[in-house]
C-alpha cells in the first residue's frame, strides 16, 4: 500500500471589508479554520471573507489589490483560526 498524495499548499486572502485591508495567510492545506473564523467575525457583524486561494503569495496579494483596490495587513491580523 502506497501512501496518499500529499496535499497541495496554498495561500489564502482574508479581506475585512469594513477597514478595505486583506491579508495572505500560509500556506496551508486546509481553509477551514479561516473559514469558521471569518464566519465568526461575520456572526459579529464584521464584513469579513476568505478566498481566493493561489500557490503563489505574491501574485495572489498583488491580483486581488489590483481587483479589489484594499490595503496590506499582516498576517493574523484579521481573524484567528482556533488551534
Amino acid at each position: 500500500m502506497s501512501d496518499p498524495p500529499p496535499t497541495a499548499l496554498f495561500f489564502l486572502i482574508i479581506a475585512d471589508h469594513d477597514r478595505r485591508v486583506f491579508t495572505v495567510e500560509g500556506p496551508m492545506t486546509d481553509d477551514g479554520p479561516w473559514n469558521y473564523a471569518a464566519g465568526r467575525a461575520r456572526e459579529a457583524e464584521r464584513d469579513v471573507v476568505c478566498g481566493p486561494t493561489g500557490p503563489d503569495r505574491q501574485a495572489l496579494a498583488a491580483a486581488y489589490q489590483q481587483t479589489h483596490r484594499l490595503g496590506g495587513a499582516p498576517p493574523g491580523s484579521i481573524v484567528r483560526p482556533r488551534r
